[in-house]
């Protein structure tokens, strides 16, 4: 299976006050919030109107986002973006607005792209690939991969073991996709991460907490990718992470938008990301250590403690390990 490429697009001070527009208009998962994009489009224009000078902006500003989005593998977005702006930039009288030839190739091809439908008998078979995966991933969890059996899956299944192997050449192959299917699961749970409040602190609470929940709801799932996925091809045991890192393209640049107050750092955020999974990770393998003993909502207010405020007591004489770039 080929690992998905995920744009890790380097944080920056520069960049930080495009990070925040495009986090006005676009949701985490990357869907252009239209009437947000409209109302940004409309109130710079009228800014720059008395000068004349509208259109000359809105043509670079438009080659610079469009060149954003591709980098981050989000081209898809670019024609609806450029459609919005043309109409409202016709609304207000402003008439001369370009993209380049190249950019305005790559959108046409986008446009001419045939829709694709899904037949009665593909969805037949994806239904019954499902009910082979979750009848696989009991008996992982009940029997440990090693020691589960092709047999015992297509009999946990309903499907003679002849099925199986239509949908699966190995017991290898079956545990890769089902881990690949998890990113279904997450995106479901967490697909509209920080759009219901403006308060990012909140918003990243409510996430952690709802992280955390998942785990306990689905620790089975969790801990056969913590026991196995290292064993299969690309390293598959960070999906947790990267399938909501490389399914919500814009998180950054939304969570930069709901920054406005300053309260976080301008720090590398993937660093943050991954600082912050791991480390509870790190908790969620104590609790099993445990044997899960007590619920693992009761660790919250230690996790939430130690990322929103560390480990050592407030005093004169902290260390100083990091100051962020605006603040120098």
């Amino acid at each position: 299976m080929k690992n998905e490429a995920i744009a890790h697009v380097r944080s920056g001070g520069r960049q930080i006050s495009l990070y925040a527009e495009l986090g006005e208009y676009f949701s985490p998962d990357g869907e252009l919030r239209e009437e947000e994009f409209r109302a940004f489009i409309r109130n710079a224009l009228e800014e720059r109107s008395a000068d004349q000078k509208a259109g000359l902006w809105l043509s670079a500003y438009l080659e610079h986002v469009f060149g954003y989005l591709e980098d981050k593998g989000m081209g898809s977005s670019t024609l609806q973006l450029f459609e919005v702006a043309i109409n409202q930039s016709a609304k207000l009288g402003v008439d001369e607005v370009s993209v380049s030839p190249q950019r305005m190739q790559q959108m046409l091809a986008r446009r001419n792209e045939p829709e694709i439908t899904e037949e009665p008998r593909k969805r037949e078979a994806d239904n019954k690939r499902n009910t082979i995966l979750e009848a696989a991933l009991q008996v992982f969890i009940a029997q440990g991969f090693h020691e589960a059996t092709m047999d015992e899956i297509a009999s946990a299944s309903g499907v003679a073991k002849g099925t199986l192997y239509r949908y699966f050449a190995s017991k290898e192959d079956l545990l890769e996709q089902l881990l690949t299917e998890t990113r279904a699961k997450i995106l479901e749970r967490f697909g509209g991460v920080f759009t219901e409040s403006d308060d990012v602190l909140e918003q990243i609470q409510t996430f952690i907490e709802n992280w955390i929940a998942f785990i306990e709801e689905n620790h089975g799932l969790y801990r056969l990718i913590q026991a196995e996925g290292t064993r299969l091809r690309g390293g598959i045991q960070t999906i947790f992470y990267e399938a909501l890192i490389s399914n919500l393209p814009m998180i950054k640049e939304r969570v930069v938008s709901m920054d406005d107050g300053g309260a976080l750092k301008t720090v590398s955020f993937h660093t943050v990301v991954y600082g912050i999974f791991g480390f509870i990770d790190g908790v969620v393998r104590k609790w099993f250590r445990s044997d899960m003993e007590s619920p693992l909502r009761e660790e919250i207010p230690t996790i939430l403690e130690v990322l929103f405020n560390g480990f050592v007591r407030d005093s004169g004489d902290r260390k100083t390990f990091f100051i962020p770039p605006d603040d120098v």
